[in-house]
């Protein structure tokens, strides 16, 4: 180097009071010339306690509540910080949920028939929390996940597992508080065109993002809906008995479709 940095230019980079074009040429000098990096100021206790803190979030990682709770259940460590790394969709969705249950516990004990809209909210309540658990666009750990040895379908149907319990406790106590849960069947009824949806989300993944699956199932559910009740025909009887078993056999099926893709994955 023919030249070196003064002492006023190097105090003014350190302490960041150099306009940016001064700091831009300070950096590119600094990047070859080992004279100006040796008299730069530093600050000691700054780089020890970065280097403190790197060193405890790198080498000493703490556990999150999810990853605890698990790991009480028995799950292994790394397969609960792969179920613990939720997108952040799927922590919205969550919230959403209980706000959405809330509010319609809230309209069945004040509003006669307000029982419908958790009637026809329930089912999809499951499968759009699935649709929102994995998958690029929607995980920002995709990346990191999907060169996993459980990457694909095995994560799939963990991040699956993981936001179905939590959907199910919910919607199950929200359906025994509803005003008309007299017995198990009404507070259940939910239940098989839910499993049905989910799994029906899952086969249709084999041939397009998941989370465009989960909204073509949900839409296919919303237009069943209004249409029926744009034909006066009463919505209610997809929670029929004979409805019922329709959505049995239609779960059956898909759950075969779907173990025969996890054999030959």
């Amino acid at each position: 180097m023919s030249w070196h940095l003064d002492q006023d230019q190097l105090h003014r980079y350190a302490n960041h009071t150099a306009d940016d074009v001064t700091a831009m040429s300070v950096e590119a000098h600094l990047t070859h010339c080992a004279h100006c990096r040796e008299r730069l100021p530093t600050d000691d206790a700054w780089l020890e306690s970065s280097w403190a803190d790197l060193r405890d979030i790198v080498d000493r990682p703490r556990l999150g509540p999810v990853e605890r709770l698990l790991g009480v259940m028995g799950v292994r460590e790394g397969t609960a910080k792969l179920l613990a790394a939720t997108p952040a969709l799927y922590r919205a969705w969550l919230i959403a949920t209980v706000v959405v249950l809330i509010a319609a516990l809230t309209l069945a004990h004040e509003v006669p028939r307000g029982t419908l809209l958790f009637s026809f909210t329930a089912p999809i309540v499951p499968l759009i929390g699935v649709a929102l658990a994995y998958g690029r666009g929607v995980d920002p750990a995709h990346t990191l996940t999907s060169v996993t040895p459980w990457a694909g379908y095995p994560l799939l149907l963990m991040r699956t597992c993981a936001v179905l319990v939590p959907a199910l406790l919910l919607c199950t106590v929200a359906a025994i508080l509803m005003p008309s849960s007299a017995t198990l069947y009404e507070a259940v009824f939910w239940l098989l065109p839910a499993l049905a949806m989910v799994a029906g989300c899952l086969t249709l993944s084999r041939w397009m993002h998941l989370s465009l699956a989960g909204g073509i199932v949900a839409v296919g559910w919303v237009l069943t809906v209004g249409i029926m009740a744009l034909e006066g025909v009463d919505p209610l009887l997809l929670f029929s008995s004979t409805a019922q078993g329709c959505w049995a056999i239609a779960l059956a099926l898909l759950t075969v479709a779907i173990v025969l893709r996890v054999r030959t994955a």
